[in-house]
């Protein structure tokens, strides 16, 4: 039987620039709010692919 391997996790969105802006509520290095930064080594892989997805519609918003 040949046994179907997992797909590796997503990467985190983590560029080690640590600062909050306070009024956004969104890390200024990976664009994620405080609560996903909280969940991410707990949350499944789907739970990271939806905190992804965020992130990308948030830095396309700032860099317009």
């Amino acid at each position: 039987m040949i046994q179907k391997q997992k797909p590796p996790p997503p990467p985190s969105p983590c560029i080690n620039v640590c600062t909050l802006d306070a009024e956004k509520g969104l890390c200024h290095g990976c664009f994620r709010t405080i609560a996903e930064i909280s969940i991410w080594s707990q949350a499944s892989n789907e739970e990271k692919w939806r905190i992804l997805s965020a992130v990308t519609r948030r830095r396309e918003t700032v860099s317009q």
